[in-house]
């Protein structure tokens, strides 16, 4: 039963090893396993002995390979049971790595060693703790399996047959094993690690020393390679700079349209950074600093990998910036409710407003995306107002204007009340600019009593009285009245109306309500001085005759109503 369990493969071999042993006390017992398997090792040495004398066939192939797995197995068992420990315990190594893991590391793997010099010391001091620990686990291993060996060599028979093959065979695996569980050479290795780490700890730096040094030897090594790499880039860059003035600049050697130098400037400075970038990857290859190689490389790859995203939104700024786009230079532009005059777009728009205070904004291109713009108009007004200004309001605000800027317009109202608007709030009044020149538009109405006199005479008296009492804003070099008109405009109900149109120059515009008062005085003093009358509203009742009859003097009482 038990050689049938030792020809299978060295996996289930192991497996029924491991399963026999918590049953195996006796150390005859165990022997006697030991002398089986050996048995079975000579006749499987046998068999493959055998097997060289035959022709190379499949076959013969074959059985060979199953006979070296069935004697690696049967060895396996051999060691495992006579030092009554698993093969595994003694594995200090790590297991072999995937080729795409080292791959990555050899990427890496300056920037990985330069990365390590920061944690050298404590690094080290732990791999030997580690070190240490392990080789006392595997000394504690080693003298159990050397004292399994030697009670196992000890028990040989002295009057057996001492000439047997298996004997021979038994003792001379024994040997094998007492050379390979040595424990001498475990205890030199753990003795040499022991004063490795007290070495290690005794010379252990502080972390301000260690960050101090790490940083004079990057200085001393790394960054006189850093800094040739960036003068390199730099002194390219400011050459090319120059010899782009003298084919893109205001004296070009080459005559293209404004829109085509953009086109031929931006493509001009992407080839120039590629350009300066590669040189100083060469200038850093040929000064043999992989460390910073890398660096720079991983960078240029992480800048990339993270753009990806951002590379369509980046193709319109690119189309904006090329004046290629929706929003282009010169042309009119509304952002946050405010007409704009695109000066010029690059990697910056600079938009303009002369009427505003601040009328100069600059704008990352990026927010002109999705805006659109359209070509100016001549004469076209910029903002309703400028500072100074007097306004009327939709809500019937009147003031002159303090302050406008991007963001709010400031009102001064009569009494130095200021009152306050956002811009887009302001342009929603529909602001009326009165400072450029205004006019009165008033109905005044007289009685039925004029009305031969209403369509020639009264317009005449009531114009010529308003120039002699108003004579000082008719002035005749600078007026503030440019045109008054007065006309008859229709009948009323209860009166004749007369239409006064009276044109007020700008400047007046702080007085609008003033005048306005002045203007309704003046026009009353002139119906006083020619005995005219103003009537009131009246209302007019039609009655029947019965009423009119019953209307008399004599009935104080109305009649009784009809049924």
């Amino acid at each position: 039963m038990i050689l049938t369990c030792f020809f299978h493969s060295p996996t289930f071999s192991q497996e029924a090893t491991d399963a026999s042993l918590p049953e195996v006390s006796d150390s005859k017992k165990i022997q006697n396993i030991l002398l089986m398997i050996t048995k079975q090792s000579v006749l499987i040495e046998k068999e493959l002995e055998h097997l060289q004398t035959k022709p190379l066939s499949k076959a013969v192939t074959k059985r060979r390979d199953e006979l070296l797995n069935q004697l690696d197995g049967l060895n396996s068992n051999f060691e495992s049971i006579a030092t009554q420990l698993q093969a595994g315990d003694f594995l200090l190594g790590e297991g072999e790595k995937s080729d795409w893991i080292k791959e990555l590391e050899a990427l890496t793997l300056p920037l990985l060693e330069a990365l390590s010099d920061l944690t050298k010391k404590p690094r080290k001091i732990d791999q030997l703790k580690k070190r240490v620990a392990a080789l006392k686990e595997k000394l504690n291993k080693f003298e159990s399996g050397t004292q399994n060996i030697n009670s196992l060599a000890g028990q040989i028979d002295p009057n057996g047959d001492a000439e047997s093959v298996e004997l021979k065979k038994y003792q001379a695996n024994l040997n094998a094993l007492r050379d390979k569980y040595n424990p001498d050479l475990v205890r030199l290795k753990l003795g040499e690690a022991q004063r490795s780490l007290e070495i290690e700890l005794q010379d252990t730096e502080s972390i301000w020393d260690t960050t101090t040094n790490a940083i004079r030897d990057f200085f001393k090594h790394r960054g006189l390679n850093l800094l040739i790499a960036f003068m390199i880039f730099a002194a390219l860059w400011y050459i090319f700079s120059k010899f782009r003035l003298l084919i893109l600049g205001e004296r070009s050697l080459i005559n293209v349209p404004s829109w085509m130098k953009k086109v031929l400037a931006t493509a001009y400075n992407i080839v120039v950074i590629i350009f300066c970038v590669l040189s100083s990857l060469v200038a850093l290859y040929l000064l043999n600093d992989w460390l910073l190689l890398s660096v720079v490389i991983l960078f240029l790859v992480a800048v990339v990998w993270a753009s990806r995203q951002f590379i369509p939104k980046l193709f319109q700024e690119v189309r904006l910036a090329l004046n290629l786009g929706t929003v282009k230079e010169n042309e009119r532009l509304i952002w946050k409710g405010v007409p704009w005059h695109i000066q010029s777009i690059g990697l910056q728009a600079i938009l303009v407003n002369d009427r505003l205070e601040g009328s100069h904004i600059q704008l990352p291109v990026g927010e002109l995306v999705g805006k659109h713009s359209r070509p100016t108009v001549e004469n076209e007004p910029w903002f309703p107002t400028e500072c100074g200004d007097w306004v009327f309001l939709d809500d019937a605000t009147y003031g002159k204007v303090e302050h406008q800027t991007m963001e709010q317009v400031v009102l001064r109202l009569k009494g130095e009340t200021l009152k306050y608007f956002s811009t887009p709030e302001f342009l929603a009044k529909t602001p009326m600019n009165i400072s450029q020149g205004f006019r009165y538009d008033i109905d005044f109405g007289l009685d039925y009593k004029l009305l031969s006199k209403i369509c020639d005479e009264i317009p005449k008296l009531f114009e010529d009285g308003l120039r002699q009492h108003m004579q000082q804003h008719f002035q005749k070099e600078s007026p503030n009245f440019t045109h008054l008109e007065v006309s008859f405009n229709n009948a009323g109900s209860s009166s004749l109306n007369l239409k006064i149109i009276l044109h007020v120059d700008g400047r007046c515009a702080g007085q609008y309500e003033e005048i306005q008062r002045e203007v309704q005085t003046t026009l009353v003093r002139i119906c006083n001085e020619n005995q005219l009358t103003i009537p009131f509203t009246q209302l007019t009742v039609n009655l029947s005759d019965e009423l009119k009859n019953w209307a008399g003097p004599q009935n104080v009482n109305p009649p009784p109503p009809r049924v």
